[in-house]
């Protein structure tokens, strides 16, 4: 993912809701309307010294137990990289990366009560005691999902692809774009599970690019048959975006753990 996250103009935003798709008559997944933006707030973690990840999950679980009982428990999933684009150069800054998925009035609840209620302040202390979290929130737009096997799969594979739009491509030419991606998977996913794209709204600083793509894979056989269809011809159907809609970084490739579900 490299660096989160720049906030984006909300025309953007506007234009990328347009595209939203899903292959079922049940857009929920995990109690969340899919058919509708929802948020995603990031947690960038670094453990600090003398704190192993086991210690930092205990007071995961006793968040799980706050967060239900106050009836604001999001889709929490934790992610590490696996085939990255740091290196030596450029290390990863982080232990691994939170992705808490919401609807925007759930989540402004659950803000309100982490920071204003005594049991919530207490968890966001110890939560800092153990590791620096850099925040970050987004808005998603899923394009595409096979709802019973994202609901069902808690041990997954996912890429990322940060991109910014050409000189001259309007918002509208990138939504019919993506919509018309979507449309297609419905036909063939390729293995994916679930598309969606990424576009941060708060914490804005550096950023790999304006929007990210993020697909979902159940395991790697799904990712490396997805790779040979590309690789035998199945850019074809891609060139077109790359050589005319968008520049992006490339896909990297993190290994998800569903660790909650509401």
């Amino acid at each position: 993912m490299q660096k989160l996250i720049i906030t984006l103009c909300s025309m953007l935003g506007a234009a990328l809701l347009t595209t939203s798709v899903t292959r079922a008559d049940d857009h929920m997944i995990d109690n969340i309307n899919v058919q509708q933006p929802f948020n995603v707030q990031a947690n960038l973690c670094k453990l600090n010294p003398g704190v192993g990840i086991d210690d930092y999950q205990a007071m995961i679980e006793d968040y799980f137990v706050w967060a239900k009982k106050n009836n604001v428990d999001p889709v929490f999933v934790r992610q590490f990289p696996l085939f990255s684009h740091q290196n030596l150069a450029r290390p990863w800054p982080y232990d691994f990366v939170e992705f808490l998925v919401s609807d925007y009035q759930r989540w402004g609840a659950a803000w309100d009560l982490w920071l204003t209620s005594k049991d919530g302040m207490a968890l966001n202390d110890r939560w800092q005691s153990l590791a620096v979290c850099h925040v970050k929130q987004a808005h998603a737009f899923m394009l595409y999902a096979d709802p019973k096997a994202m609901a069902e799969d808690d041990e997954r594979y996912v890429t990322w692809n940060w991109c910014t739009r050409k000189d001259g491509v309007t918002f509208e030419e990138l939504s019919a774009k993506h919509r018309e991606y979507a449309q297609n998977m419905q036909q063939d996913a390729g293995g994916i599970i679930g598309w969606l794209v990424m576009l941060p709204h708060t914490g804005g600083a550096d950023a790999a690019g304006e929007f990210a793509h993020v697909a979902v894979y159940p395991d790697m056989e799904a990712f490396m048959s997805r790779r040979s269809m590309l690789a035998n011809g199945g850019w074809m159907m891609t060139r077109d975006y790359f050589n005319l809609y968008a520049d992006c970084t490339g896909e990297m490739l993190n290994t998800e753990t569903v660790l909650h579900r509401p």
